[in-house]
């Protein structure tokens, strides 16, 4: 039996394909052979190294259908894949992208999915093309699965491991705002049904939430926009890599405490971070505030930023922030320095000092 209602479903594999393949531009004069043949054909560039990335999203654990739309998800899904190229000094090129759909999704939502991970690849400035990927059946939930290529010049691969003593550590742009306006969503949500009776149909049918009126929603739009559909930090990336100053660079995808541990660990130096330095946009100050959120606690445990937090030699701070202000319009603050006690992670902040613990999203962590 046919159990999906009219104008929704999907109408076949084969179908899907033909559709998203006739969605996509086709321009990229490095694909040979795109989306439609057993494997797709690149020409890598001259001189460059391959970065490749991959990232699995689990409706319900990843993204929530209640709080964004198709288009936005698709967005944030490929934004993952960007940062992760960024914080290695490279750009992204080609994209494979695998769902498992249920067979009640409908074809727009799909469609949706693929203008917003088309979107974000005409957002950074070069061609980036999904050359192909896979499609199967689930009875579960929706499934995403992005694999990436990038390519970076060899000598200017920034890893998390390079971090010394006496290092700045730095970070681009402005952190809080994709908790936050998590936060602002599951408060709209959990609004009793006589005051927002609409809100449980919408989820329901996997449709964005559409908070009543003087919501919080309403009044954060820039906070909701840094949750839905963050930009990938790639033109800086690049610069940061390239500057010679940057020892070390790693995302900001798992929170900041917990990406910062990762490069004081995997480089073997200490940690002293700055809670009052962390850079927090005033409108997300004010979401905090009226969610009753501690700012520090909330930046630190902010995931998919999307920012890049890196360690820089002291002398190449000043000048390292000044041209990538003049040159991306991004700015770059200090919040923190390496020191030569390994395993010695601290926080200093309006409170005092004490232990930094990892506060970020961690899969299997219970």
């Amino acid at each position: 039996m046919d159990h999906r209602k009219e104008g929704t479903g999907l109408p076949g594999e084969f179908e899907v394909i033909r559709r998203i393949g006739h969605a996509l531009p086709d321009t990229d004069p490095s694909v040979l052979l795109g989306v439609g043949d057993d494997a797709a054909a690149v020409a890598p560039a001259p001189g460059m190294t391959t970065l490749l990335t991959t990232d699995t999203f689990v409706e319900g654990v990843d993204f929530d259908v209640a709080f964004s739309s198709w288009r936005q998800i698709g967005w944030k899904c490929m934004a993952a894949n960007f940062s992760d190229i960024a914080a290695m000094g490279g750009v992204p090129r080609h994209a494979l992208t695998t769902l498992c759909l249920p067979a009640h999704r409908a074809m727009e939502d799909v469609e949706a999915l693929y203008l917003g991970f088309r979107d974000l690849a005409g957002h950074v400035g070069h061609p980036v093309s999904i050359v192909g990927g896979d499609l199967s059946s689930t009875d579960g939930p929706t499934v995403i699965s992005i694999t990436v290529s990038g390519e970076a010049a060899e000598e200017h691969i920034t890893r998390r491991s390079g971090a010394r003593a006496g290092d700045i550590l730095c970070v681009t742009g402005l952190l809080g705002a994709s908790e936050t306006g998590l936060r602002l969503l599951r408060a709209a949500r959990e609004q009793p049904a006589a005051e927002n009776p609409a809100m449980e149909e919408t989820a329901a049918q996997g449709r964005t939430v559409q908070p009543a009126s003087n919501q919080p929603t309403d009044r954060f739009e820039g906070v909701l926009r840094r949750h839905r559909t963050p930009v990938p930090r790639v033109r800086e990336g690049v610069l940061l890599a390239n500057s010679g100053w940057v020892r070390a660079m790693i995302d900001v995808s798992d929170g900041l405490s917990s990406d910062v541990l990762h490069v004081g660990r995997d480089s073997g130096v200490g940690l002293n971070l700055d809670g009052n330095a962390l850079p927090i946009a005033e409108e997300t100050r004010r979401a905090m505030e009226e969610l009753r959120l501690d700012p520090v606690g909330t930046a630190l445990e902010s995931g998919e930023e999307f920012e890049l937090l890196c360690a820089v030699a002291p002398e190449g701070v000043e000048r390292l922030a000044a041209e990538l202000a003049e040159r991306t319009g991004t700015p770059l603050t200090p919040i923190g320095e390496c020191v030569t006690a390994a395993r010695r992670y601290t926080i200093t902040d309006h409170t005092g000092s004490r232990p930094l613990r990892p506060k970020g999203y961690e899969h299997f962590s219970g």
